[in-house]
């Protein structure tokens, strides 16, 4: 029993429904199979059974056809981001001994080449040699490996998730039952590929006989793009964690358009916050249910609580739900022994949802997956890291972390991983990375970094960037004699944390030219937790991001009556390009000297 159970029984009940759509286009189930099939066939020609195959794909239909005939070929699927620095794409090619990479032309050229990596071209169809050779599909079962994915390491190696098909199994099987997704549901692609949400986006619709709908890229990341795309194409369903949540829904306010049709959203990957956003956005729409999932990537799902009918009613911050079917969870001392209900410990999950562990890393998968001494057939716990509670009636409440491991725009990311970076930019002797947030906004990576005998070295953030994704990148590297200690000597990141920290522009000496660019300054510096915005300032390099993009975008609609997009701030990112655009708008606006 595989991951691709459901799939093959719609293909055989409803061949003829649709199983993906993209760009107004739909591809039937036996479409989408027969597609697979052939790329299963030229895959099994690289003997790639039981081995991990790359996955380079921009959105589009490859995506789910090239996951698809990986999984048939027998072999485990490594999500790759083109997005991501060559030297880590580098790293997880070599480090999960990749035979092929199935890429699409003008995407694989962005990867680094690696000796004995085939790459096969998604756009070729049983080229010669490829065809088939009669040989029979391979034996695939629970205990074999369905995907693996790279999370941020503390050590400054990212380590490899190796997820097998009985975990998925489970919490597809699971999510059949617990969801409102059933035949002719249209959900929406929207998580990341390298995310393990879209493995349940897709698998949990596909086995529902539901229809994928795909977004590209740049719709994906503009808000109110997004909600015009949602609207427009009829959506059912959508997986989206919190932050990607709270910036649709301040889009729907601000444009006064609530999408009818959704039915169920469920929020996974960073703690849900209630905010008067949410709780106005599902007051719009009363068929729709808010569903809070947990589950670290080394268990993927393992807790659910559906909210109420009547957002009113929902806490602030909603508990993280029971366990799912098959799943179980503990509450630990720091001896590793049970609490009891109502005492705040270490969340461990046990049961059939544990990923095999981490890639070639067999001590450190041996310190996370531990036995279970209370599971007689000999099962593992995995400690989460993750710090909460038990109730009555079995659900937990999720209260944070106490290691270095943060959260950012719904990635893992170790501080630790980071700080190597910033320790590795020549000319700084030390550093030390906090994350730095409110509750309920979206959460920054600030580094603090002493200078060597050579002085502060030019350009720290652009050198980060040549070895960190962009979510790992801190929005500031700020200068220090020395770091805070706690009484017992070690660096007090608690203080740092807690520093009322501003990004800092070019503009103290530069006045704003005329109200239009005083009031746009403004924002930003409000959005940005940012001083001294000059014109010439990039909202990007200030640590500006797309869902922060969208924030301000409502922001300069509300205030400015114009109707700019994430697409707007891409075009003209700096004060004085935004200012010069706003004025050539039809509805330019008409401020006063205050920029109100």
């Amino acid at each position: 029993m595989t991951v691709l159970r459901g799939f093959d029984d719609r293909c055989r009940a409803t061949p003829e429904a649709p199983a993906v759509e993209y760009h107004g286009r739909t591809v039937s189930y036996a479409a989408l199979d027969a597609a697979a099939s052939r790329l299963a066939r030229r895959l099994l020609r690289h003997d790639v059974r039981g081995r991990v195959v790359g996955v380079c794909v921009d959105r589009s239909v490859d995506l789910p056809v090239a996951v698809l005939a990986t999984l048939r070929a027998g072999a485990a699927y490594l999500p790759l981001d083109p997005a991501y620095p060559p030297e880590r794409l580098a790293f997880m090619l070599r480090d999960s001994d990749v035979p092929v990479l199935l890429a699409q032309p003008g995407v694989a050229e962005r990867l680094p080449r690696s000796d004995g990596v085939s790459i096969l071209w998604l756009d070729d169809d049983d080229p010669p040699g490829d065809a088939p050779t009669g040989q029979p599909p391979p034996t695939v079962t629970v205990d074999d490996l369905a995907y693996v994915m790279y999370t941020s390491g503390s050590t400054g190696v990212p380590k490899g998730v190796a997820m097998p098909h009985g975990p998925l199994v489970n919490l597809i099987d699971w999510q059949r039952g617990a969801s409102d997704c059933a035949e002719g549901t249209r959900t929406l692609q929207f998580s990341a590929f390298s995310f393990d949400a879209s493995f349940q986006e897709m698998f949990s619709t596909w086995a529902a006989g539901g229809c994928l709908v795909l977004v590209d890229e740049d719709i994906r990341r503009d808000p109110h793009r997004l909600l015009r795309f949602v609207d427009d194409n009829r959506i059912n369903r959508m997986f989206m964690p919190f932050v990607a949540l709270q910036a649709l829904a301040g889009a729907a306010a601000g444009q006064r358009r609530f999408p009818r049709t959704v039915r169920e959203v469920i929020t996974a990957g960073e703690q849900l916050y209630v905010t008067p956003t949410l709780r106005r956005f599902f007051t719009e729409l009363p068929a729709a249910t808010l569903v809070n999932q947990y589950g670290p990537s080394e268990t993927h799902i393992v807790t659910s609580f559906r909210l109420g009918r009547d957002p009113a009613g929902w806490p602030e911050l909603p508990s993280i739900g029971t366990a799912i079917d098959g799943a179980r969870i503990v509450v630990l001392d720091d001896r590793g022994l049970p609490l009891p209900v109502g005492a705040t410990g270490e969340i461990a999950v046990g049961g059939r949802v544990l990923a095999r562990g981490y890639l070639h890393r067999p001590a450190l998968t041996a310190r996370r997956f531990v036995p279970d001494p209370y599971d007689a057939t000999g099962g593992r716990l995995y400690l989460t890291g993750d710090r909460g509670r038990l109730a009555e009636d079995g659900s937990v409440t999720f209260l944070g972390r106490d290691d270095g491991q943060v959260k950012i725009r719904g990635h893992r990311v170790e501080l630790g991983e980071v700080e190597v970076a910033v320790k590795g930019v020549r000319g700084l002797a030390d550093a030390v990375v906090v994350a730095h947030g409110r509750p309920g906004a979206e959460r920054r990576l600030v580094a603090y970094a002493i200078a060597g005998p050579e002085g502060w070295p030019a350009d720290v953030r652009g050198q980060l960037a040549a070895t960190l994704p962009a979510y790992m990148v801190p929005v500031a590297v700020l200068a220090v004699d020395r770091f805070p200690t706690t009484p017992s000597g070690k660096v007090d990141r608690a203080a740092l944390a807690a520093r009322d920290v501003a990004v800092s522009g070019t503009g103290t000496a530069t006045a704003a030219q005329g109200p239009v660019e005083d009031a746009v300054r403004r924002l930003w510096e409000e959005v940005l937790d940012a001083v001294d915005v000059g014109p010439d300032d990039n909202f990007f390099q200030l640590g500006g991001t797309s869902l922060l993009a969208g924030v301000l975008t409502n922001r300069l609609n509300e205030e400015l009556g114009i109707q700019a997009e994430l697409e707007t701030f891409l075009r003209y990112p700096t004060v004085a390009e935004l200012s010069a655009w706003i004025g050539k708008q039809p509805t330019a606006p008409v401020v006063d000297g205050s920029g109100r």
